[in-house]
């Protein structure tokens, strides 16, 4: 599966949103839908931090190409 970019930004910073965001968000509850950054830097911890500890609770993987 590839990346999928959507027609949706961030509610935070005003990017634009893929779908690993949105399941991020939606897998956290979020009521809008934020970037993988933003919930990187509520947590703080890193993007790849963030990513393992998706798949290690969650087992939940990103796309491809990201």
């Amino acid at each position: 599966m590839k990346v999928k970019w959507l027609d949706e930004y961030c509610n935070s910073c005003g990017c634009r949103l893929n779908s690993w965001d949105k399941r991020i968000s939606k897998t956290l509850a979020y009521q809008y839908p934020v970037c993988e950054k933003c919930v990187a830097k509520e947590y703080d911890e890193d993007v790849e931090q963030l990513r393992r500890r998706f798949e290690h609770y969650f087992d939940m993987r990103p796309c491809i190409g990201l």
